[in-house]
């Protein structure tokens, strides 16, 4: 391999683990961009008549951003001072249900309060409106009456009050359900986290000889700042760290870069 002349042809991925038990934290893998940027100031020191004598440099600063393809997990985590949990969590459910024979069934079983666990369900009207119209069936854990409905979580059933809803009618509910999943929590109290990171490039020589490279930070201090969205276009997970020296074990290296076969 010629280092003297070489390209980075691509960013494979980005690794980033515990500084302190080395377990992954987070793995991007479909980089669209990324840039380690380094900057240091420069003062000027000058001498008889004004001239440039020389220059004193401080404060060199490394800062690592880019874009990952797809979110991450585990980058969301890392910006938010969180962690991947894997549980049993509640969620508010959005329900269309078909009305049959003065009754309904739920896609999900409804929790809460006994006789209490959906609340409320609206009727759409004849603008198909369920907020700016329409009428509301209240919930009741006895027989219901004119303007209520009673709700059987055993069996996720609904019973309407004899005619109130005629069959084919769609009316909605939203209530609370547990699902199995993860969860990434954002808590006001906890900061973005400091990983050691490791960048994985393919390069290229002026002959053509494909190689590897590696950038090592051991102290990457990831930003808190960033969004989340989604649109027209897939969402995309962006991302920004400083690297900082490892004051801990003396090491003063912002970034290595390895390149090997």
């Amino acid at each position: 391999m010629n280092i003297d002349k070489f390209t980075i042809t691509s960013y494979d991925q980005l690794t980033g683990f515990d500084r302190a038990n080395g377990s992954l934290e987070l793995i991007l893998d479909e980089l669209s961009d990324f840039s380690l940027a380094q900057e240091e100031e420069k003062t000027d020191i000058t001498g008889r008549g004004g001239r440039t004598i020389g220059s004193l440099k401080k404060n060199k600063k490394v800062t690592g951003s880019g874009t990952n393809g797809m979110l991450s997990g585990g980058a969301i985590a890392a910006m938010t001072g969180s962690d991947v949990e894997n549980g049993e969590y509640v969620i508010r459910y959005t329900d269309t249900i078909t009305v049959q024979s003065n009754g309904g069934t739920t896609t999900e079983t409804a929790i809460g309060t006994a006789g209490n666990e959906i609340g409320t369900i609206y009727v759409r009207d004849t603008n198909n409106a369920y907020v700016s119209g329409g009428k509301k069936l209240v919930q009741t854990g006895a027989t219901p009456a004119a303007g209520e409905f009673s709700y059987d979580p055993a069996n996720k059933t609904i019973t309407f009050f004899a005619g109130d809803v005629p069959d084919g009618t769609e009316v909605i509910a939203f209530y609370d359900t547990k699902v199995t999943g993860k969860k990434v929590a954002n808590d006001s109290d906890k900061y973005s986290k400091t990983l050691q990171v490791f960048v994985d490039v393919t390069c290229e020589d002026g002959c053509d000889n494909a190689f590897h490279g590696q950038f090592i930070i051991n102290r990457a201090d990831f930003s808190g700042t960033f969004n989340i969205q989604g649109g027209a276009d897939p969402a995309t997970q962006s991302f920004e760290f400083t690297s900082l020296p490892d004051l801990c074990t003396g090491n003063n290296q912002l970034w290595d870069f390895v390149v090997f076969d």
